[in-house]
């Protein structure tokens, strides 16, 4: 489930319903849909929600031109040495040889700054996906906004004030949830939050979302395979984080436990880039269930908690914790292998050169 950052100006979709004005729909969510909104369900408990992000295509698309571009700059300061060696110290030197070499400094600028912003993201642990909280009790919807240039924005917006629209995204197929708070005076959204996912049907999205808030706890579907607690909120693992986005996945490869399995090893080792990108999206976004203002409406003690949610096992904590062996030993593993895989197809383009 995606959380992009709110844009006011958002158009308006298919309008759906406001809370309260109309009865909650009769049919069930459908199976997929149940399991894909158990998934994306970071915690949950009699007072609060909560939704993590996930990476959609396109940040998907982006993070793989970024390690592309790395493994890129990689090959072509090894290229700009050879050739810098071979045209300055050991042929002659021309003036044609500057037109190469001018070009490879190009050629390395241009991929030297995505590898620049993938090591400044990892240090800086920014993140503008939302986190989205739904508070029972209060029957209030919390978040933070994300801007470039500024800290999150803190946004507590009353359930009664909502109103709900499927929007069909312009160019394709898939429709998305969109909600909004109208002001009535104007007729214009003052605030929007837009999810965009294609793999949830926005109608059992928006009635997952009004059961939880207008329904008993037990009338939440929830299926327990997947509704486990992840504490990413106290997390200081990275590794920790990707082995969850590895779960949200719905491969089945770490389990409750952060085992770790041949096939959760080896996607560790062939596309552990993507999953420590998004395992970094976790670990940074902010969480609005931290925010004193949600932590003063909350009224839950942490026991009796009748969802059907997994506790978290020792094994977990560790993890998050950075005190697993286990799941760093898979990690570390994993990226040693994709850096052995990196520095051979250098050599190979040098021993091709020579």
């Amino acid at each position: 489930m995606i959380y992009n950052p709110p844009n006011n100006t958002h158009p308006i979709g298919k309008l759906l319903s406001k809370p309260y004005e109309e009865t909650i729909p009769s049919y069930r969510e459908k199976v997929p849909s149940i399991e894909k909104l158990s998934r994306d369900v970071h915690e949950v408990n009699p007072d609060y929600l909560l939704f993590h992000p996930i990476i959609n295509s396109y940040q998907l698309v982006g993070f793989l031109m970024a390690y592309a571009f790395s493994w890129l700059f990689g090959q072509g300061l090894f290229i700009f040495l050879v050739v810098s060696f071979s045209y300055l110290i050991i042929e002659e030197f021309e003036s044609l040889s500057l037109f190469p070499i001018g070009m490879l400094i190009l050629f390395l600028i241009v991929f030297g700054y995505a590898s620049y912003l993938v090591l400044k993201q990892l240090k800086n642990k920014k993140s503008y996906s939302n986190k989205l909280i739904l508070l029972k009790q209060t029957q209030q919807i919390a978040y933070y906004e994300h801007n470039r240039k500024q800290a999150p924005i803190f946004h507590l917006i009353d359930y009664r004030d909502i109103t709900a629209s499927v929007r069909r995204n312009e160019g394709l197929v898939y429709e998305v949830l969109n909600l909004h708070v109208i002001d009535e005076s104007t007729g214009e959204t003052s605030l929007s939050i837009n999810f965009e996912d294609m793999q949830l049907n926005p109608y059992d999205q928006w009635t997952f979302i009004r059961t939880y808030m207008e329904r008993p706890a037990d009338e939440l579907p929830l299926d327990p395979r997947y509704a486990h607690a992840c504490p990413t909120d106290i997390s200081t693992s990275l590794l920790a984080c990707t082995d969850i986005a590895q779960e949200k996945k719905n491969k089945g490869l770490t389990g409750l436990r952060h085992e770790v399995t041949i096939i959760g090893w080896l996607r560790a080792c062939t596309v552990s880039y993507l999953d420590l990108a998004e395992g970094n999206i976790y670990q940074s976004s902010a969480n609005p269930a931290l925010h004193p203002e949600v932590q003063r409406r909350l009224m839950w003690d942490g026991q009796n908690n009748p969802y059907n949610i997994l506790p978290v096992t020792p094994e977990r904590q560790a993890a998050f914790n950075n005190e697993n062996q286990t799941v760093k030993l898979k990690w570390y593993s994993g990226i040693a292998i994709n850096a052995t895989w990196f520095i051979g197809s250098i050599l190979y383009v040098m021993l091709v050169i020579a």
